[in-house]
């Protein structure tokens, strides 16, 4: 990425495992929300978050991964169970003293074959240069072959920082960081250390963690840090630039 310009954005993903439990539906929406609000510094962010546990279970109810059904109600309430985590963020944000303002994809994007094919970062840039926070959430997309499609805030997060060529993606999860197969933190992970990298395999831990790497491994010059959300301190550090969590260099 050597002279080529780089948007000064960092990106924080809110992921779904730390909003609410996986396995009980239990919420942690106001306490992680809170966290967020208070432990950031100085600078331009944009804020991404999970469906949550609601989220996910109507998508496969939906079987929305499938694509438009032809029924609009249910993508319309899936939105609207989302749009309440939003809600949260966002008020506990301004509260807190932060501009923020809920974006919707739909209206930014358009994808083909559950991808994003077009992104208008000039209208989110528009907002972050007037001072704002724009905050964005896992969500639906029209697409040009399926009729609808859904984006993960994981896959909007990589899109973003590809196209804003953004300084860091921040991910904020229930684990302290990319745990080995003796359930210790990670601290560097690089190219060369993948393929011999064995990781703590605990329900879904695995999977979701090697997309996290391998799609922090597509992102040339963008730094990637995978944090502990249930913790205070620790996104502050992270902000800071201090040794938390585990980072991945593409």
């Amino acid at each position: 990425m050597d002279g080529i310009f780089r948007y000064p954005v960092k990106i924080i993903k809110i992921g779904g495992s730390a909003l609410t439990d996986k396995r009980t539906g239990d919420s942690f929406v106001e306490e992680v929300a809170d966290r967020v609000a208070r432990e950031l510094v100085p600078g331009k962010y944009i804020i991404i978050h999970g469906v949550g546990y609601e989220g996910h279970k109507l998508a496969l109810q939906y079987k929305l991964h499938l694509g438009f059904q032809n029924n609009p109600l249910e993508w319309a309430y899936l939105r609207a169970k989302v749009s309440e985590i939003t809600k949260v963020i966002v008020s506990k944000l301004t509260q807190h003293g932060h501009p923020a303002v809920e974006i919707s994809l739909p209206d930014i994007a358009r994808a083909d074959r559950g991808s994003i094919t077009f992104m208008d970062v000039g209208i989110l840039k528009e907002f972050l240069d007037r001072g704002f926070i724009p905050v964005l959430h896992g969500d639906g997309a029209i697409d040009f072959s399926l009729g609808l499609s859904v984006i993960s805030g994981d896959a909007i997060a990589t899109d973003l920082a590809i196209r804003l060529k953004a300084e860091e993606i921040i991910y904020g999860t229930n684990v302290d960081g990319i745990l080995d197969e003796n359930g210790n933190v990670v601290r560097r992970i690089s190219h060369e250390s993948i393929n011999t990298l064995k990781l703590w395999e605990n329900g879904d831990f695995s999977g979701g963690m090697r997309n996290k790497i391998e799609e922090a491994l597509r992102l040339k010059g963008t730094r990637i840090r995978i944090i502990n959300l249930r913790k205070d301190g620790i996104l502050s550090k992270a902000l800071k630039g201090e040794d938390v969590g585990t980072v991945v260099e593409g």
